[in-house]
């Protein structure tokens, strides 16, 4: 018989394609899809903010600074004196410590350098009521930091 003489239901006719399979494979084509293009993403908006951020902290211009820079104190400073360097002249110049006190700062450091000035009452050179008149002339500087 030939094919246009061929009743309907015996024509081949390749199967309709599932609707739930469809469905799954263009689900998981848009997941693998979306693993691809979203890091990008990510990583250009954290981009992004990042470089918002660095623009929102610095000087619009330079009458800003101009401005900032004037701020600053023009008061002329004393040096600050290292209790991990100074010389026992150095020293007896800070007030509330006479050569006597330096003698032991200076010996102290040999075994051990000073932290903090909060060493001092630590290791029994000071009261604690007497650091406040030194810790605008003296400081600790510690090698390493």
């Amino acid at each position: 018989m030939p094919a246009w003489e061929m009743p309907a239901w015996m024509e081949i006719r390749p199967p309709a394609p599932a609707l739930h399979a469809d469905a799954a494979s263009r689900s998981s084509l848009l997941r693998r899809a979306s693993l691809v293009w979203l890091p990008p993403v990510l990583a250009v908006a954290l981009v992004a903010a990042a470089l918002i951020g660095l623009a929102v902290q610095q000087p619009t211009s330079h009458a800003d600074m101009e401005v900032r820079i004037g701020a600053l104190s023009t008061e002329p400073r004393a040096a600050l004196i290292d209790l991990n360097a100074a010389t026992l002249a150095e020293l007896s110049t800070l007030p509330g410590l006479g050569e006597t006190r330096a003698e032991a700062i200076i010996r102290l450091r040999a075994e051990q350098p000073f932290s903090s000035l909060a060493d001092l009452v630590e290791r029994g050179i000071l009261r604690t009521s007497e650091i406040p008149a030194i810790s605008e002339l003296a400081a600790v500087y510690v090698a390493g930091r």
